[in-house]
């Protein structure tokens, strides 16, 4: 039976929008948020430790069989107010429902890897809707998996997780803690880095064959790619482009790299 709590300055809801808000905090918890009834769906349904379930009356009343569902697996459960849910929630228009659940350990083992596998790192990416774009494509299309330079948002943000629709927590990621040691190292297990570039003078992708393990590269929405990254990749890819604009949206962007590479596998 759920645990009733009537103010919005209760410690539960207190630390529930600490982990919707704050990065730090959900490292340093090991625990990430969710809102909503399809991320909510999607927890569950990914056999993901859930640790609490929280929802308003009106939630309970449209979603009775699902929040069922939640409280079973769930450690905890509490019913809070409206006021409660606008506090935690990361919507203009919150649906009532929310669950605090264990950050798993779904990381790639890179000396365990095979080497003909299809990966896409991405550096500096801020933007948390781009980081859960790129994962949802990467899933779409099946990629081996995404690393992460230790500077990029928190695939658990929020927004991510949204964008991402489940695939934070299917998809194999790392985030490393030195990505070009990481590509140094795939280099000597036989990948190859790939920097994708707006520059003229790189290979167009669709000139591209992949017939062995590959590492494509996507840089910063702004900077792109640092020069050690570049130097360490020994091809650079660009998109050929057509009208005035000189670079593309970074999931756009990684999204056609990703399609271009397992089409030509």
């Amino acid at each position: 039976m759920a645990t009733e709590i009537t103010s919005k300055d209760n410690a539960v809801v207190k630390n529930a929008a600490k982990l919707m808000k704050n990065a730090k905090e959900r490292r340093n918890s090991g625990r990430f948020i969710v809102e909503g009834v399809r991320l909510c769906e999607e927890a569950i349904e990914n056999a993901a430790c859930i640790h609490e379930v929280l929802f308003t009356e009106e939630c309970l009343q449209k979603n009775e069989r699902l929040i069922n569902q939640l409280e079973k697996v769930s450690e905890n459960s509490y019913q809070i107010t409206d006021e409660a849910s606008r506090k935690i929630s990361d919507t203009v228009t919150p649906q009532g429902l929310f669950v605090v659940g264990q950050i798993t350990e779904n990381e790639i083992d890179l000396q365990n890897t095979r080497p003909d596998g299809q990966f896409i790192l991405l550096e500096n990416v801020q933007d948390p809707s781009n980081i859960g774009s790129v994962f949802r494509t990467a899933e779409a299309l099946g990629l081996s998996g995404v690393f992460l330079s230790g500077d990029c948002c928190d695939p658990y943000n929020p927004k991510a997780m949204r964008a991402a629709m489940g695939a934070v927590f299917r998809m194999p990621f790392l985030v490393c803690g030195d990505h070009i040691e990481l590509l140094s190292a795939a280099k000597k297990m036989g990948m190859r880095p790939v920097a994708a570039l707006p520059e003229g003078d790189a290979t167009q992708i669709t000139a591209m064959r992949f017939f062995k393990g590959v590492i494509m590269c996507v840089g910063n929405e702004g900077s792109g790619l640092s020069e050690g990254l570049r130097e360490i990749c020994g091809e650079r890819v660009t998109i050929p482009m057509n009208g005035r604009a000189e670079s593309l949206n970074a999931a756009t962007a990684a999204a056609i790299l990703m399609w271009e590479m397992v089409r030509n596998y």
